[in-house]
């Protein structure tokens, strides 16, 4: 009885496993094609009071869908990305991250989310700034479809009002 049930057994177990859908993401041939298709914008309000709210966007041209996997950046005073530098306009003073600050100690907490073929995901964070005319220059860096990778976005000038 138990030769029979077993042999059973192990063909519902295949036929069931072989009816299950499985998005398959293959691998890229470099991680510069993948660059090349996959792009990043920074948005911020031009003016704001209080705490800037700045939004980074993740674009894929790709026909495939990749997985994105972001930890906390300890030189972000332990901020998921988009990762970011502010500048003071008119110098070259960098307002954040602090420089010369000691990079803090983060929970390693880890992020993962998929970019859809041919879709886009948006990060968010704020940032508390004193008043005045910023540079905020911005980008994702973490992984990629298994690759470490630094996507880039355009700077965006904004003011900070009291």
């Amino acid at each position: 009885m138990t030769r029979l049930l077993l042999p059973a057994v192990l063909l519902v177990l295949s036929l069931g496993a072989a009816a299950q859908t499985v998005t398959v993401i293959p691998p890229p041939a470099s991680v510069q094609t993948v660059l090349d298709d996959v792009r990043a914008s920074l948005s911020a309000p031009r003016t704001a009071q209080g705490p800037l709210r700045l939004s980074l966007t993740l674009r894929s041209s790709l026909a495939f869908a990749l997985p994105l996997d972001v930890s906390r950046d300890p030189r972000q005073n332990c901020a998921f990305v988009p990762s970011v530098r502010v500048l003071r306009v008119g110098t070259r003073e960098v307002v954040y991250p602090t420089p010369g600050a000691e990079p803090r100690l983060c929970a390693q907490d880890l992020e993962s989310r998929v970019l859809a073929a041919g879709g886009e995901t948006t990060f968010t964070r704020e940032l508390d700034l004193l008043p005045g005319e910023y540079m905020v220059e911005g980008w994702y860096a973490g992984l990629l479809g298994g690759e470490r990778v630094k996507v880039p976005a355009r700077p965006v000038r904004v003011t900070v009002r009291e």
